[in-house]
């Protein structure tokens, strides 16, 4: 299945509420307002280095311990997103719902070993829950809100998705400069490596009694990308414009063209060359496909909370009365190929 809204009986889910931690807010809310105002959360990190020997520049959460790393550190970011999602709702409402949780690609720092670790954490605190690994990576979590909507045509009342994310790592940061992909390296294509912890509860539409639904999930895409990185053509947005396509399958277009685009691009050639190889081969899903909506120069690359950050700035952006119109476009590309899309409406509210 490739789109929500277009086969079988009508269910659009809607996005109820969304917690989140990042370098420059506590809360979803504090986090949104500090990237809406351009509030910088890239700061050097008092003892990591970067590519070139120097202190690190990343987006880093400073209330957390800097010596707490790696698994320990993602745990506490899930947390502290979980427990306010917890605490906007209720726990009753979101008793025993599944619990989609959305992590990193394997890599140095979190392989087998460290997953099943993070993964033992996590479960400490969402015991209420029933927990599943979804999609990974970058794409994971708006892939994530395609296992939602299959969830809730199945009976479920609401589904939680978790996307965690932290590249505050010896052996990870390792790895990135190996690849000459981490920040300070001469190699053009170096990004800055951030963290965050969001969590997003979805229903069915209409939303539970006594709430009101703000953000419809009106089409999400998933697809394959067959060229990695490292092929001779490079990346030629083939597996994105499926997702893209898929994504907007119910959309009337030109006249329902997405207003707001929110990607994962972050200083890698692959990712811009996706974004703008997709358009090329499927121009006119938005108004304005160059004006997109980054948050990495506040935090950094996010990794796998990437697609769930972009629904909170997507969501509060109505909320607060900024968004350019009603639709908004979300799209990201995992390392292991996964390109998921998702398209976002304004309900009502």
């Amino acid at each position: 299945m490739s789109h929500v809204a277009g086969e079988g009986p009508l269910l659009i889910p809607c996005i109820l509420a969304i917690g989140a931690r990042t370098a420059v807010g506590l809360n979803a809310e504090s986090t949104a307002a500090a990237i809406r105002a351009g509030v910088s959360g890239l700061r050097e990190h008092p003892f990591l280095m970067d590519a070139m020997g120097e202190a690190l520049v990343c987006g880093w959460d400073e209330r957390l311990d800097p010596r707490q790393l790696g698994v320990a550190r993602m745990a506490a970011l899930a947390r502290a997103a979980l427990e306010e999602l917890v605490g906007k709702l209720g726990p009753s409402l979101l008793a025993a719902a599944p619990l989609i949780l959305v992590l990193p690609e394997t890599r140095p720092g979190l392989e087998a070993d460290e997953e099943a670790e993070l993964v033992a954490a996590l479960r400490s605190f969402t015991g209420s829950f029933l927990l599943e690994l979804g999609p990974r990576g970058h794409a994971g979590a708006l892939a994530a809100l395609l296992r939602g909507h299959q969830l809730l045509e199945r009976g479920a009342p609401m589904v939680v998705i978790l996307a965690v994310d932290s590249y505050l790592d010896a052996q990870t940061l390792r790895w990135l400069d190996d690849d000459d992909r981490l920040s300070g390296s001469a190699v053009r294509g170096a990004f800055i490596p951030g963290e965050a912890g969001v969590a997003l509860a979805l229903a069915a539409t209409p939303p539970p009694s006594g709430l009101r639904s703000h953000v419809l999930v009106r089409g999400v895409g998933v697809a394959t990308e067959a060229r990695g990185s490292d092929s001779d053509t490079g990346t030629l947005g083939e597996g994105l414009t499926e997702a893209l396509r898929s994504a907007t399958v119910t959309l009337r277009l030109p006249e329902e063209a997405v207003d707001d685009l929110y990607g994962d691009i972050n200083g890698e050639r692959q990712r811009t060359d996706d974004w703008v190889f997709s358009c090329l081969r499927f121009p006119g899903v938005a108004r304005r496909s160059s004006d997109y909506q980054l948050h990495t120069d506040c935090v950094g690359d996010v990794g796998s909370a990437t697609g769930a950050l972009a629904c909170l700035l997507a969501v509060r952006a109505w909320e607060r009365g900024y968004a350019s119109g009603p639709r908004a476009l979300i799209w990201a590309g995992s390392d292991g190929g996964l390109r998921a899309a998702a398209v976002l409406e304004a309900g009502d509210r």
